[in-house]
């Protein structure tokens, strides 16, 4: 197809995100070959595109080292200023590293004030465009010669970026010239100019492609003095690219984008019948994307189950032979496929798992293909069964690997098999916060955009909402998670909805329309549904609702399957929470008041006398009755500080949130007295507040128009109730089926507290609810085993121990060579952690192992300030070798730090938790895992104290195998693929000095062990590395 050759000449199918509709990636597709033909009038003569280099990013501190512009006139560069700038200060080494500019460039550069002098003179009135325009607006306006720059009309190119082109996962510029291909000048310019000139006529276009109605209400959410890239909008709303002379390019976009030319006066304007603004609405443009999706649930196996006559049907022994052969289903996959003896073992034992309805536990090593393996006889199943099976993950990584790509190759290769099959479908899911609200939407729109400070600066929500409407128009039913909106200025919670707030057949989306109920039905007509632990788990807590009827899971990366279920069937009383529903419930706001909204909101048409006076007698009671919980909740929040008494870490300095076991003795404290005494006086007047919102719900079920205030109140009343039963189990009658927690704030001005319920046998809760509701579910992942047995995990989760549950168990090894390509080391005269000389010898290994290894290397803590203490010591050290070691510091960017690892190859990181597991570094980007100490979970952890209190070998049936498990998911960061190499170095003089070092190193997927001093260790690495 064309538009699939156009799209391909930049690199547009690597950065659209997965899951936009197709006749969006036609739009896309077009937009270059669009630019070229098109006259964009206004913004198409005399643009000036500018960009600045600086010492850093801060607006008090920094300053400018370099300035670039090029005049744009018809899509060609005309006219180039640039120069270096001499900031007046030494330009930081990592700065110097990114830009590529160092002092001795800058030396003999004129100053800023003098810079900007000349830039002013070369830009004159012009329009300036630059990418992230308010950076490039503040640096260039910060001296008095740069003032006249404020008269001038400044576009962000990366406003428009984010706006007309919301499907793209990455709006960086660099990002946008590879995604449509698009020209990078050779001139001397600054790279970032040339790239904003190629870009810009490309963004221009998007926007004329976007629907008009929508272009011109982007236009009216906010005027040009406060969003200055608004004028672009305003001016597409009334006019096209396309005129007589260049009518041939509506005829090369997608015919359902073509704009409509008969509509066109000679001099340009539109001339709608009626506005094009009279003709938006957020309805109107999901009708027009959804108009031929058709959703139809699947049957539910349990109606299989049950009917005598019918019988649910399984794929046989020889079909998951055959399809593991290299001419079989997944051979006909790859390229290059490998029959895997243990993939096959694997697809095998789910397959028989599921004809003999029982669950299955499977360790399948790294490289054995794990996915494929359970989705073949899932998708025979669903498909021979018409019911819809269920895959759930840990990762939003592995869930859109499996929708993207896995699944929908599998279905290729099925219709290759059987052209006359239906074709096999997928659907992802997640929770209600993860997909947009359109009712509220809409009412935020018709609100208006309204001006938010964010960090001293006043900044137009207009921007995010743009955005926001466009992603609306462009999508099917995709969530916002990768969507790049900026919160501070729209919150996350008044764009998105929950299971209580959701008005459902009350709203004026439900249905197809709605994100949520709309993924919901999609993923209900769905062969195969991908969801995450969490949306699983809450099913099952909630007792179904957010879920299908799925009766064959497979859980993938279920090693994090245990805390999550957890999570789920926890409860808390949250002080934040509290508080936050206390302040909608003041007397003392009547803005925020609930009841007195529902005043304001609520017509009463033709309503009696006392029918109205019965409404504001019902709404006076939840007035008073709120005044009294926001006293109760305000004195009951604030009595959790007190327990900060029994913090036994006083002196402890640069940690902020103390975790404390609520045990007997605290229990039997006054300290903890007072707490209960004011928790049950929360609950008497939640009580009260809850019969009155019960009381006005019912009132207002018959009234027109009120759903919105109805289900406002009821999402209280649900809330309050919750608040109800959990001061009732953790403060009132505590039981023992619950291990009991404080959450606390060192800081008296922070409200972080948080008293919490955790279930010490979750296996006994999955027993009831996911067990009981499913035929088979299969748990799978490459870490599961402790020294070959499965007893931890089976216990943790209840398996074996109902007649829901029976389990069988199967473990394969990798399908890589790990004892040729890891090599474990184990330092042998490191001191033990505890030891005073610890830190010092740790910091001597560090050094020396990153420059026998010359980098590519990462090096996973467990406390925070061991890593920093590290990183100070370590990283001037490695920089003297002109080494790169950058560190996960408080308030950087994971995802950033994954990406910068990932792209230079000599790059190394001191990292925490969120690398221990799901980070893949294949190829030489990753060399060396260094572990300094293992990760036990810490002494003061209140559900392993609570274990340690009723278990005397709760540290070996709990604590260990956790750590176990740990150490094998770090271990695994490091082979990734068949032909990957590297060293695994184990820190910990424990794993030698005591008896349970040997559990560790049993249970490492390489038997290649060699126990060694530090220097002989350090000596190997860089014999390895010349060799």
């Amino acid at each position: 197809m064309q538009n699939k050759e156009q799209a391909m000449q930049g690199d547009l199918l690597a950065y659209i995100s997965d899951g936009t509709p197709q006749s969006i990636i036609d739009r896309y597709a077009q937009l270059s070959e669009y630019a070229q033909r098109a006259d964009f009038g206004e913004f198409d003569r005399d643009i000036v595109v500018i960009d600045t280099e600086t010492t850093g990013f801060s607006f008090n501190h920094d300053e400018l080292t370099q300035i670039a512009a090029a005049r744009m006139d018809k899509g060609e560069i005309v006219g180039w200023f640039v120069t270096f700038v001499n900031p007046g200060k030494p330009i930081p080494e990592d700065v110097a590293h990114l830009t590529n500019i160092h002092d001795s460039d800058v030396a003999d550069a004129p100053t800023p004030s003098d810079a900007l002098a000349q830039l002013v003179e070369f830009v004159g009135s012009s329009k300036l465009v630059a990418h992230n325009a308010a950076f490039d607006r503040t640096f260039t306006t910060r001296h008095p010669s740069g003032y006249p720059l404020l008269q001038n009309v400044w576009l962000d190119s990366l406003d428009l970026a984010r706006i007309a082109l919301p499907r793209l996962k990455s709006h960086r510029l660099i990002d946008l010239v590879r995604t449509f291909g698009a020209p990078v000048s050779t001139h001397r310019a600054d790279d970032d100019v040339a790239a904003t000139c190629a870009v810009f006529r490309i963004l221009l276009a998007a926007v004329d492609t976007m629907p008009k109605p929508l272009v011109a209400k982007i236009a009216s959410l906010e005027t040009h003095d406060h969003w200055p890239t608004q004028a672009v909008f305003n001016y597409f709303a009334d006019h096209t690219g396309i005129s007589e002379g260049n009518a041939a390019a509506a005829s090369e976009l997608p015919a359902a984008e073509a704009i409509d030319v008969s509509r066109e006066t000679s001099s340009g304007q539109l001339s709608w019948t009626t506005g094009p603004l009279d003709m938006f609405s957020i309805q109107g443009l999901r009708r027009d994307r959804l108009q031929k999706i058709e959703n139809r649930p699947k049957i539910d196996a349990d109606a299989l189950a049950s009917d005598s006559m019918r019988e649910i049907v399984h794929p046989s022994k020889e079909e998951i032979e055959q399809a593991f052969r290299s001419d079989g289903l997944v051979g006909k996959l790859y390229t290059s496929y490998e029959p895997r003896k243990e993939q096959r073992e694997m697809s095998m034992a789910v397959r028989d798992a599921f004809a003999a309805s029982e669950n299955l536990v499977v360790e399948a090593g790294t490289g054995v293909g794990k996915s494929m393996a359970y989705l073949v006889p899932l998708a025979k199943t669903a498909q021979r069964n018409n019911i819809t099976v269920g895959v759930a993950t840990k990762t939003n990584a592995l869930l859109d690997q499996l929708v993207y790509k896995e699944v929908p190759a599998l279905a290729a290769a099925l219709a290759k098999e059987d052209p006359n099959a239906k074709p096999l479908t997928c659907a992802p899911l997640k929770g209600f916060s993860h997909y947009p609200c359109l009712r509220k939407i809409r009412s935020v729109v018709e609100d208006g955009a309204q001006v938010k400070e964010v960090q001293g600066k006043e900044l137009s929500q207009a921007p995010a909402m743009a955005a926001l409407l466009s992603f609306i128009e462009q999508t099917e039913y995709d969530d916002i998670d990768g969507l790049k909106l900026d919160y501070r200025l729209l919150p996350r919670k008044i764009i998105t909805t929950s299971s209580q707030e959701c008005l459902r057949r009350k709203c004026p989306f439900f249905g197809n329309l709605c994100f949520v109920h709309g993924a919901r039905k999609r993923a209900e007509a769905a062969d195969i549904l991908v969801t995450n632990h969490s949306l699983l788990f809450c099913d099952m807590a909630a007792d179904g609702g957010l879920l299908p009827p799925i009766r064959y899971w497979a859980i993938d990366e279920a090693h994090g399957a245990e805390a999550e279920a957890r999570r789920a069937f926890s409860i808390e009383l949250d002080a934040e929470s509290i508080l936050r529903d206390a302040r909608r419930l003041s007397a003392e706001d009547p803005r925020r008041n609930v009841f007195a909204h529902a005043e304001r909101r609520v017509v009463l048409k033709d309503a009696k006398e006392e029918s109205e006076t019965l409404f504001f007698a019902l709404t006076q009671k939840g007035k008073t009755a709120g005044e009294a919980y926001r006293q109760a909740a305000e004195a009951f929040c604030a009595s959790l500080k007190g327990l900060l008494f029994f913090d036994t870490n006083k002196r402890g300095k640069g940690y902020e949130i103390v975790e404390l076991w609520i045990n007997d003795d605290i229990r039997k404290s006054a300290t903890f007295g007072d707490v209960a005494e004011k928790g049950s006086a929360l609950r008497e007047t939640a009580e009260k507040l809850i019969v009155a919102c019960q009381n006005l719900v019912a009132y207002l079920e018959d009234i027109e128009d009120a759903a919105a205030v109805q289900r406002e109140i009821a999402s209280i009343a649900i809330d309050l109730k919750e608040q109800v039963s959990a001061v009732e189990l953790i403060l009132e009658n505590p039981g023992e089926a619950f291990a009991y927690s404080a959450t606390l704030c060192r800081k008296r001005d922070r409200v972080a507290e948080k008293l919490e319920g955790l279930p010490v046998n979750v296996g006994a809760k999955l027993n009831e609810t996911l067990y009981a509701s499913t035929h088979s579910v299969v748990f799978a992942s490459a870490t599961l085993s402790v020294n070959g047995k499965f007893d931890g995990f089976t216990s943790a989760m209840g398996l074996g121990q109902s007649e829901f549950s029976p389990v069988r168990t199967c473990q394969l090894d990798s399908s890589y060579d790990f004892d040729k390509n890891m090599t474990v080391y184990v330092v042998s005269d490191i001191p033990e952690p505890n030891d005073g000389g610890y830190m010092a010898s740790l910091q001597k290994l560090l050094v020396d192992a990153h420059r026998a290894q010359q980098g590519s290397m990462l090096t996973l803590f467990t406390n925070r300030r061991e890593m920093e203490t590290c990183f100070e010591y370590v990283q001037p050290r490695l920089k003297s070798d002109d080494l790169r070691l950058v560190c996960q510091k408080w308030g950087v960017s994971v995802k950033g730090l994954r990406d910068d690892f990932l792209a230079d190859e000599h790059l190394s990181l001191f990292a925490l938790k969120s690398f221990w597991e799901g980070f893949d570094a294949p190829g030489a980007t990753l060399k060396g895992v260094v572990i300094p100490k293992l990760p036990f979970a810490k002494p003061t952890d209140p559900l392993s104290c609570e274990r340690a209190e009723r278990d005397d070998q709760a540290w070996r049936h709990y604590v260990l195998p956790a750590a176990v498990l740990e150490v094998k998911q770090a271990a695994g960061r490091l082979i990734r693929r068949a032909d990957d190499t590297g060293a695994l170095i184990l820190a910990d003089h424990r794993l030698v000095s005591k008896g349970y070092g040997k559990t560790f190193l049993n249970s490492l997927p390489s038997k290649n062990i060699k126990i060694m001093k530090a220097s002989e260790i350090v000596a190997e690495l860089e014999a390895a590395r010349r060799a």
